[in-house]
């Protein structure tokens, strides 16, 4: 298949494919990838020869829409037979959320300013110890000592614990 052909089977059989996809999916997006998938499967396949090729696209989308809405039908029946592992998992979050708060109490009450500053550009923004120095006009080594004091601070506070 030239890539002539191509791009006039696409543009021939892309729109019947979303008004047939997209009734079953419900889902912009999700229509749309399943449509790009089945036009790269036939792109990279395209050595093989089909008597119908307009039939094997439409077949070949249906089958991968159907198959997700399948994938989904057995998550949702799995989310309603095990509610208590949701459960669990929003007590999870919920521990972690609260072990947060109390990290970030105990350096509000004994972190100074210069070292909140370094903690934060390195932790939160994802700044190396190079650019957090450069932004706040000290020594890389200056940003590295506040970095490892806390984390020292941390880890007596709540090891102790």
């Amino acid at each position: 298949m030239t890539s002539q052909e191509f791009d006039q089977l696409y543009r021939k059989t892309y729109p019947i494919l979303y008004r047939l996809v997209y009734p079953i999916l419900r889902d912009e997006e999700e229509c749309r990838d399943v449509i790009n998938d089945v036009f790269t499967y036939l792109l990279d396949n395209s050595n093989q020869e089909i008597a119908n090729i307009e039939g094997y696209l439409y077949r070949m989308a249906k089958n991968k829409a159907l198959s997700i809405i399948s994938r989904q039908d057995t998550l949702s029946r799995f989310k309603k037979l095990y509610p208590i592992e949701a459960d669990l998992n929003n007590v999870y979050d919920h521990e972690r959320e609260r072990m947060l708060l109390q990290v970030l109490q105990f350096l509000d009450r004994r972190l100074s300013p210069i070292a909140r500053e370094a903690i934060s550009l390195v932790f939160e923004k994802g700044l190396s110890y190079k650019d957090a120095a450069q932004k706040m006009n000290v020594t890389t080594s200056a940003v590295n000592k506040h970095v490892v004091r806390t984390l020292k601070l941390l880890r007596e506070h709540f090891n102790s614990k």
